[in-house]
């Protein structure tokens, strides 16, 4: 999968960068794999939404909830 943006947000250490990036679709560790392929690791991963406009705003680590109906279909087009 193709990446859409790509930026270098900071260099905290000489062997570190942060980046911000973004894909329009992902499967099981696509970012993970993807990074691998150029020779670097990722060493922490946080995901900040899926889909268009749907933030997990409100969800502790770990913490998940099931979406409504109108969610679903709103913000991941699904029908």
């Amino acid at each position: 999968m193709p990446v859409n943006d790509l930026q270098i947000m900071d260099h905290p250490t000489p062997k570190s960068t942060v980046v911000s990036l973004t894909i329009s679709e992902g499967k099981n560790r696509q970012v993970r794999r993807m990074f691998h392929a150029l020779g670097s690791g990722v060493m922490k991963l946080k995901r900040l939404k899926i889909g268009k406009e749907l933030t997990l705003d409100g969800l502790e680590v770990g913490e998940w909830r099931i979406l409504s109906d109108g969610e679903v279909r709103r913000h991941l087009q699904w029908e």
